[in-house]
């Protein structure tokens, strides 16, 4: 077995995973995904992971960033918010991500998202309306569309990851 084929398969299992872990925090994971998979199709000259694999994976991550700005949209629409709140729930899942994976990777980091989110959300409705029942709804709405965005573009990346993994070469 080749030692360097074994050690590049290794750093694509190893920064698929980062992928995985960058798309639950709400970072770009599923281009980092689909970026390592180029990667290794310059590594391998193309014969395992070619263009049809490539197109196939492109395809993946367009449609897990439709569905997952669709669902954010529809939930906030949903409850008529204004574009300000969907905005501030917007950066507001990212940083309350990555301030959740430094308490608690993983759990803290789903938590962060969701609870930036929901807080942004309210507070920039409730300081467009002056509403607090409405900026409930507003915020509720926000965070359940982008959970079930984040929950579809988490599972295409894992779907991504499982897809690379079937393609690599292990003997040269």
């Amino acid at each position: 077995m080749d030692a360097g084929l074994t050690a590049g398969n290794l750093l694509v299992i190893l920064v698929a995973l980062v992928g995985v872990f960058l798309t639950v925090i709400g970072l770009p994971g599923n281009w980092l995904i689909f970026f390592t998979a180029i990667s290794y199709g310059f590594f391998d000259s193309f014969i395992h992971i070619n263009s049809t694999v490539l197109f196939i994976l492109l395809g993946a991550v367009l449609t897990g960033e439709f569905i997952e700005f669709v669902a954010g949209s529809l939930g906030a629409k949903k409850e008529n918010a204004s574009r300000k709140a969907i905005f501030a729930a917007f950066i507001a899942g990212i940083i309350g991500g990555i301030l959740g994976t430094g308490i608690m990777p993983g759990v803290g980091s789903i938590l962060g998202a969701v609870g930036g989110s929901f807080i942004a959300g309210y507070v920039a409705e409730y300081a467009a309306t002056g509403n607090r029942e409405k900026a409930v709804r507003v915020a509720q709405g926000i965070v359940i569309g982008q959970a079930v965005g984040l929950i579809v573009k988490l599972a295409i990346a894992i779907g991504m990851v499982a897809f690379i993994i079937s393609r690599l070469t292990w003997t040269g």
